[in-house]
């Protein structure tokens, strides 16, 4: 019994630690690749292209037939002793090696249905790392609230002490419980917003997150960005690539189109019996239709339209993308200025001012006022330093989403 007491807190003890381990965006992505479903569909329609790819190259199913002549009739041709039976198959055979430029046509849309995964691979990456950046610095801002609760709730008891003291008024001990209560306030959304941010984390991953788990910055992109390296990447793309893999299977599917015209040989082979003397011969024949009036014009011209369609389709996504990458840039640039400011200037600076007011406030040098208005500037560059650090990341992901380059994460870009 007390082994087995050992074993299940053994059990539980590791359950714990399993739902309690840090959980980095490469593993988070990783599980994003695996059991997203929007991924799952996208390999499925691989799979259908693939079974067209196979459908396109098979030949055309011969036919058997039987027929009965001069049966059933008046004269010598009552009963079936005067009946002619023939016994034939007829096999459609496709001219003009149409078959091969179908099949051409339907593996060039194959290629672009795998393109087309990397775009959907592209798209799973950009919005796990956003909804990664969004749950981490949640956490993160969570933890400072707490901490700026702490802050609060040590003001308002040194508020009371100067209080007793004869030192203190009461209008400063209100006005600091006031903010205390707000700073609870910010606590507690703080706290559903972190909740949130992370079941938005995991719904994008396709999984159920157990507990929480803690998150970390360490697998994070922290790139130097340069405008020339982006645009010598922008045909890396993966939305470009698919466009113009896509190009490709509209000018074969026009080849295909044109070989159409092709009408298919139907060769008839097959034998026929003579019941009134029991002779028997040999029955052949060969037909084919004359496209005279039909030549797939409809289906040519239908093919060339998509090809300009596709053409001018990817003139517009080189001007979205170099409009995208240019945003994403200026985001990324103004966040680092932000970040590194904040981080070296303004936070420190809030937090010896808070000091600061705070020590010459318990030495009646500064009034609760003052104390306040810098309690203030810490919240506001302590919310500062978060956002300015998540939306650098966020400007990151977009950029490495867009061009599908998803390795070396200490490299420049």
């Amino acid at each position: 019994m007390r082994l087995f007491l050992i074993y299940i807190m053994m059990i539980a003890y590791g359950c714990s630690a399993a739902t309690s381990k840090t959980l980095t965006f490469p593993e988070a992505l990783q599980l994003a690749y695996q059991h997203n479903p929007e991924l799952r569909v996208a390999m499925a329609d691989i799979e259908r292209l693939k079974g067209a790819v196979i459908q396109s190259g098979l030949l055309p199913n011969p036919a058997v037939s039987l027929e009965a002549e001069n049966i059933g009739g008046s004269g010598q041709y009552q009963g079936y002793e005067s009946a002619e039976t023939t016994l034939s198959v007829t096999q459609p055979i496709p001219l003009g090696h149409r078959l091969r430029y179908l099949q051409s046509a339907a593996y060039a849309n194959y290629g672009v249905g795998i393109a087309r995964l990397q775009v959907k691979k592209m798209d799973i990456y950009t919005r796990v790392g956003l909804a990664y950046v969004d749950a981490l610095y949640a956490g993160q801002w969570y933890a400072v609230t707490q901490k700026l609760t702490r802050l609060h709730q040590r003001i308002v008891s040194e508020i009371k002490r100067r209080n007793v003291a004869g030192a203190g008024t009461e209008l400063d001990l209100r006005l600091a419980e006031l903010r205390l209560y707000e700073a609870r306030i910010r606590q507690n959304r703080a706290g559903r917003e972190q909740r949130l941010a992370e079941a938005v984390l995991a719904r994008v991953m396709g999984v159920e997150m157990k507990g929480h788990r803690q998150l970390t910055d360490k697998g994070l992109s922290h790139q130097t960005v340069q405008w020339h390296r982006l645009v010598e990447k922008m045909p890396q793309s993966p939305a470009l690539k698919e466009k113009t893999l896509l190009l490709n299977a509209r000018r074969t599917e026009i080849t295909a189109a044109k070989k159409n015209v092709w009408p298919n040989l139907v060769v008839q082979l097959g034998g026929r019996h003579f019941s009134d003397d029991g002779n028997n011969a040999a029955v052949v024949s060969t037909s084919a239709q004359l496209p005279v009036f039909d030549r797939n014009q409809g289906n040519v011209a239908a093919a060339e339209a998509q090809y300009t369609q596709v053409l001018q389709e990817i003139k517009v996504v080189r001007l979205q993308l170099r409009q995208q990458l240019y945003q994403y840039l200026l985001d990324w640039e103004q966040n680092v200025y932000e970040a590194e400011q904040v981080t070296r200037v303004l936070l420190p600076l809030a937090r010896k001012a808070v000091k600061l007011a705070e020590e010459g406030y318990k030495q009646g040098r500064y009034t609760y006022l003052e104390l306040s208005q810098a309690m203030t500037m810490l919240y506001q560059e302590e919310k500062h330093f978060q956002r300015a650090h998540a939306n650098y990341h966020k400007a990151l992901m977009q950029m490495t989403g867009v061009l599908g380059h998803f390795g070396n994460q200490g490299n420049t870009c």
